[in-house]
């Protein structure tokens, strides 16, 4: 019995105190209830309105600060999503650790087997769907079509339908149209047994994006409105750039981000009591000598740290970013800003964390860049591990008896204990470098096609997926096309 002996089981980490945190959060509640927020959607304004919300004029709708407060309190403390089959995947609640999924879609593709960027395609998101299944670290999807091979309202279906057939992880879906969200449900719906078993055992998840500064759209906030009145989790999460649509200090742009999430929620949770939602956002910078909005600028990752702490003030699950890069090749760069993002988002515990293989600005994803996000992944739970201090990892009366000057190898302590260390699949720890070995780099490309060759994942049945290629085939005929992809 050790009185009063305190263990940490990982690393202690905080970016704001409970101080700056309050501060934050008095600062959005004057946001809102000062200045206001836009609306575009009539529904969210009735509904705001009916609640006492100040909303003569739609361009600043004002919400009173019980009402936020009241939003905070009646959203759910813990989210669980599921496989396609109905087993628990993984809970949201700010104490199991970051969930990293990844993008498998995009607007270009770094094709693995040339190394080089050409136009994606949907074969594409299969491969790049199957290669992520198969990793222990990537455990959910973000779909956001941005390819031009099918007609953008085609692409948001297929992207979630694919990732249906393809893997059992759970799927984040940013559809473009309410009615490409109305689909997915539906499609999901079918798998989980209809939509009451979906709203009990969520596999699927809808995502909502306020626009900044300080814009509810129609599009968006109705999307929103589908998730609260299916009862559907739904992520909310803005884009503000430092020093263009936001304030470039770094306080300006959190009070923003939160006014924004928290704005949407109060809709949703007066729309209905309860309802899941992830909030958060994606605040990063606009590099002025480039003016791209950087996906890998430290200052992204140190802000979405920052809001992820001050959702969990709220106990509301955060919505994070790492696994991305502004390079267009797998090298030092695109290492370095992903295993930043990936220690800033487990050290203050991001819940689901996004954009897992996305490089060049959101241009283009990589599978290897997912297949070394993984790695990386792993090698950052080593120090999410913590060390454990007990009478057997201190060993005391085994270096008692070997004293100076001796070995610890023959030991059975080392031979109890050594398969703990973390061992590598892609980096290169050779003793000699002969002539043959392989680098980092190259292991990483070998790995990859390996699996795209190797690995089968977990099928459905013949006659659901039938019944899902049916569904599909009437989107196409929708839309006037033969159900076909384009070939690659």
């Amino acid at each position: 019995m050790r009185p009063n002996y305190i263990q940490y089981g990982s690393p202690q980490f905080r970016i704001l105190s409970d101080k700056q945190l309050e501060e934050l959060h008095f600062a959005t509640l004057q946001i809102l209830e000062r200045t206001g927020v836009a609306f575009k959607c009539q529904e969210a304004i009735n509904i705001l309105g009916d609640a006492g919300a100040d909303v003569s004029n739609p361009k600043r709708v004002k919400i009173p600060c019980h009402l936020v407060e009241t939003a905070i309190r009646t959203a759910p403390k813990m989210v669980t999503l599921y496989t396609r089959e109905g087993e628990p995947a993984f809970v949201l609640n700010g104490m199991t650790g970051s969930h990293f999924g990844v993008q498998p879609d995009s607007m270009n593709y770094l094709d693995p087997h040339t190394r080089k960027c050409r136009a994606f395609q949907v074969q594409d998101i299969i491969d790049h769907i199957r290669i992520a299944d198969a990793l222990p670290n990537i455990e959910w999807f973000f779909t956001c079509p941005g390819y031009a091979a099918l007609p953008g309202e085609l692409a948001e279906r297929v992207s979630v339908l694919q990732c249906i057939l393809n893997s059992p992880k759970p799927i984040v879906a940013e559809n473009v149209t309410v009615s490409g969200l109305q689909d997915a449900i539906s499609l999901c719906a079918i798998v989980a047994g209809g939509e009451d078993r979906l709203r009990q055992k969520p596999f699927f998840v809808g995502s909502s994006e306020p626009v900044s500064p300080l814009i509810q759209g129609e599009e968006a906030m109705e999307k929103s409105l589908v998730c609260a009145e299916k009862g559907i989790p739904n992520v909310v999460y803005s884009m503000p750039m430092l020093g263009t649509t936001v304030p470039a200090t770094f306080a300006g742009c959190l009070a923003i981000a939160n006014a924004e999430a928290l704005s949407q929620l109060v809709v949703l949770q007066i729309k209905n009591p309860g309802t899941p939602v992830i909030c958060g956002s994606l605040p990063s910078i606009m590099d002025m000598k480039t003016s791209i909005f950087s996906f890998g600028a430290p200052e992204m990752s140190l802000m979405v740290g920052a809001l992820t702490e001050l959702f969990h003030h709220y106990r509301i699950p955060a919505f994070g970013t790492a696994g991305c890069t502004d390079a267009e090749v797998i090298g030092v760069q695109a290492g370095s800003e992903i295993t930043y993002q990936i220690m800033t988002s487990a050290l203050t515990g991001a819940d689901l964390v996004h954009d897992v293989g996305i490089m060049y600005h959101d241009k283009m994803v990589s599978p290897e860049l997912t297949v070394l996000t993984n790695e990386v992944i792993d090698m950052v739970k080593v120090l999410m591990g913590g060390i454990e201090i007990n009478e057997e990892t201190l060993a005391l009366d085994l270096i008692d008896r070997l004293g100076p000057e001796n070995s610890y190898i023959t030991e059975d302590h080392t031979f109890n204990h050594f398969r703990k260390f973390w061992n590598p699949k892609i980096f290169d720890r050779s003793f000699e470098k002969e002539p043959n070995t392989k680098d980092a780099e190259d292991l990483l490309n070998q790995r990859t096609i390996e699996i795209l060759k190797n690995h089968q994942p977990k099928l459905l049945s013949e006659d659901l997926v039938r019944e899902l290629n049916s569904v599909e085939k009437s989107w196409f005929d929708r839309k006037g096309l033969k159900h076909e992809y384009p070939q690659r």
